[in-house]
C-alpha cells in the first residue's frame, strides 16, 4: 500500500475481489481522509469509462483535487486499460489496485507491457477455517462434509447450504468463466469441446493425465480434437481460474516431466456442480481439498515421480521443502504401506506427510499422519 506498483488483484470469478476491494478502499480512506477513485466498471454508474482515454480523463479530474488514489474493479472491461495504467504508473506517484478473472490478461499482459511495475497476488476461495467463520459453524465432521461438498465462494453464506440451491448457482459460476473468460475472450470455435474436456478434468482430478491420453478419450466420445488443440484449451481454463495445473518432477533426475500432469478445480464446489461425487471418488475430492490448502499456504507445487513411484505433492516454499501424501482411508496394511511407503523411499530429511480421513493418526517412522479436518483447518509446516 501506498506504493507506486500496481497491485493486480486475480482469482476467480466470484471469489471475493470485488468485496476485498470495496474493503480496501475504506481503509485507504480511512488512513487518508478521502475517498479513493474507485471504478466499479460492471456497476452501470461507470458504463461511460469504456476505454482508456475514459480512464485516463477520469483520473486528471479527481487528480486535481489532491486524489492520486485508483481503485478499478474489473479492469478487462475497459478496453486498452494497460495503456492507462502504464500512463498513470510512469507519473509515479498513483497507488493503484485493479481486479479481473483472468490470470493471462492481469498478471501476464500487464507484466509484460509494464516491465516491473506491476505485483500479481492471487485471492483463493475460502479454505475450511474460513469456510468455518462465514458460515458460523463450529469444527466437526458435518462442517468438514459441507466444506468438501459445496466449496468455499463466500456467497455461499447467504444460500442455504442444499444441493439444489448452491449447485444452481455454482454451475452459473462455472458456466459464465467458460463462456466469458474462454470461448468469448479467446473466440474459441467448438465450445462442446471445451465443455467435454471440463469434465473430464473434473472426473480426472488427482490423476495423471497426458494431452495424448485425453485426445484419445475425446475421440471414443465423437469430439476429436488435435493433442494442440487440447493444450490451447487446457491453458485457457487454467488462465481462467477453473482448474490448477500441476508439474510432474523426476525427484531422481531433478528434472521436469512432461507427460502425465495433474489437475485440480480452484473450488471444490464448482467441480461438484459440474459432476457430483460418487461415493468412491471421496478420494479425489480429498486430494483436491489438500492441494487447495497446500496453495493457501503460499507453498509452490507439483507432483512427483521417485523411481516409479508416486508422490502426490512435493512443496516448495522459499528454501523450506515437504512431501505430501493424501488419501481418503487406509483400510488395509496394502494401502498404509504404499502410502508411507513412497515417501519413506525418499532419501532426504525433509518433512514428509500423509493426510486421510481415518479417524486415529498414526504416524510411522517419521513420516506424520495427520487427519484431514486438522490439516485443512490448521495446515501444517
Amino acid at each position: 500500500m501506498g506504493s507506486s506498483l500496481i497491485k493486480v488483484i486475480t482469482g476467480q470469478r466470484r471469489v471475493g475481489k470485488s468485496a476485498f476491494l470495496q474493503s480496501l478502499a475504506s481503509e485507504l480512506e480511512r488512513r487518508s481522509g478521502r475517498a479513493p477513485l474507485f471504478v466499479q466498471r460492471e456497476m452501470a454508474e461507470w458504463g461511460h469509462v469504456r476505454t482508456s482515454d475514459d480512464l485516463l480523463a477520469l483520473a486528471a479530474e479527481h487528480s486535481r483535487a489532491g486524489n492520486a488514489v485508483l481503485l478499478v474493479d474489473e479492469v478487462q472491461e475497459i478496453e486498452g486499460f494497460e495503456k492507462a495504467l502504464r500512463s498513470l504508473a510512469a507519473e509515479g506517484r498513483w497507488d493503484i489496485y485493479v481486479t479481473g478473472s483472468n490470470a493471462e490478461l492481469l498478471s501476464g499482459e500487464i507484466a509484460s507491457r509494464l516491465a516491473g511495475r506491476s505485483i500479481s497476488i492471487e485471492m483463493t476461495p475460502l479454505g475450511y477455517d474460513e469456510f468455518l467463520v462465514f458460515h458460523n459453524r463450529e469444527d466437526g465432521e458435518e462442517s468438514l462434509r459441507l466444506y468438501l461438498r459445496y466449496g468455499g465462494l463466500p456467497f455461499l453464506r447467504h444460500l442455504p447450504l442444499r444441493d439444489d440451491t448452491v449447485f444452481e448457482y455454482l454451475g452459473s459460476i462455472a458456466q459464465t468463466a467458460i463462456l466469458k473468460d474462454v470461448v468469448q475472450r479467446h473466440i474459441l470455435r467448438n465450445h462442446d469441446l471445451l465443455t467435454r474436456l471440463v469434465l473430464f478434468l473434473a472426473d480426472s482430478v488427482g490423476s495423471p493425465v497426458s494431452s495424448t491420453s485425453i485426445a484419445k478419450f475425446l475421440k471414443s466420445q465423437r469430439a476429436a480434437a488435435s493433442v494442440p488443440t487440447i493444450l490451447e484449451y487446457l491453458h485457457h481454463l487454467e488462465q481462467a481460474y477453473l482448474v490448477r495445473r500441476v508439474r510432474r518432477q523426476d525427484l531422481v533426475g531433478k528434472r521436469f516431466l512432461e507427460v502425465a500432469e495433474k489437475h485440480y478445480f480452484e473450488d471444490l464446489g464448482i467441480r461438484a456442480a459440474l459432476r457430483q461425487t460418487r461415493p468412491d471418488e471421496v478420494g479425489k475430492v480429498v486430494e483436491n481439498a489438500v492441494h487447495h490448502r497446500l496453495l493457501m499456504d503460499g507453498w509452490t507445487i507439483c507432483t512427483g515421480d521417485q523411481d516409479g513411484r508416486e508422490i502426490d505433492f512435493v512443496c516448495d516454499r522459499g528454501t523450506d521443502r515437504m512431501y505430501v501424501q493424501a488419501t481418503y482411508l487406509m483400510a488395509d496394511a496394502t494401502t498404509r504401506a504404499r502410502e508411507f511407503g513412497n515417501l519413506l523411499a525418499i532419501g532426504d530429511n525433509h518433512p514428509k506427510l500423509v493426510v486421510s480421513m481415518d479417524p486415529l493418526e498414526q504416524d510411522e517412522r517419521g513420516v506424520k499422519h495427520l487427519g484431514l479436518r486438522a490439516f485443512l483447518r490448521d495446515g501444517w509446516g
